[in-house]
């Protein structure tokens, strides 16, 4: 019963302090993970959309270059 009432020992001590540390390292992993998987995810949600925008931009621009060439060859013939 004495040997229970006195403070662990050093040995004792640095390895709960090495199973505590292992565990918070082990939930930061999986955290990492899981933040990993979440920001994969949203990017290829975002993707599509962006290009679409970005496509649908340059097609804005060339139908206006093709209008203003248009325009400007309907003038010619004025």
């Amino acid at each position: 019963m004495l040997s229970s009432a006195l403070p662990p020992g050093p040995e004792v001590s640095f390895s709960l302090f090495q199973e505590q540390h292992q565990r918070e390292l082990s939930l930061l992993c999986k955290r990492l993970e899981e933040l990993e998987t979440t920001q994969t995810k949203q990017l290829q949600d975002l993707g599509p959309s962006r290009e679409q925008v970005l496509a649908g931009a340059h097609r804005n621009l060339a139908t206006n270059k093709v209008t203003r060439e248009g325009n400007a060859q309907s003038e010619d013939y004025k």
